[in-house]
């Protein structure tokens, strides 16, 4: 199973929804999210401003992705609360998933109990509450 999280993510004045994924294997050095071209295109419009960088992918293998230079603002809303703005760069993908990034993650002040069941929790509640992330 994944943990799935309720995410936003704004640019300017445009803000869109979705399910992130919280434990894709996604490192970073700092914030990152991938972003889906439908909803790219929605935020940045035809012709965002982009700039190719290379990626280790999680199976050692690498490639060239687009990545905005530009940050976005993402939160995740747990339903009693949202998290957040972190500012992050966007990849711009083919597939129909948004990733986070561990350095976003921790940003956003997640700690993942277990990925199996997909029980979360933000930091400071660590041992006082349990989150159950959305089903597909």
């Amino acid at each position: 199973m994944v943990l799935r999280l309720k995410v936003r993510v704004c640019y300017r004045n445009l803000c869109t929804e979705g399910l992130g994924i919280a434990n894709s294997g996604f490192a970073g050095r700092e914030p990152e999210i991938t972003l889906p071209e439908g909803i790219a295109r929605t935020l940045f419009g035809e012709r965002p401003n982009v700039t190719l960088l290379e990626r280790v992918l999680a199976d050692g293998s690498r490639t060239l992705l687009p990545r905005t230079t530009d940050h976005v603002d993402v939160y995740v809303d747990a339903g009693d609360r949202v998290e957040g703005p972190v500012k992050a760069y966007a990849y711009i993908t083919r597939s129909p998933l948004i990733l986070l990034n561990d350095a976003l993650i921790s940003t956003l002040k997640i700690v993942i109990i277990d990925p199996f069941e997909g029980l979360w929790c933000f930091r400071e509640e660590l041992g006082r509450r349990e989150r159950r992330g959305y089903q597909s």
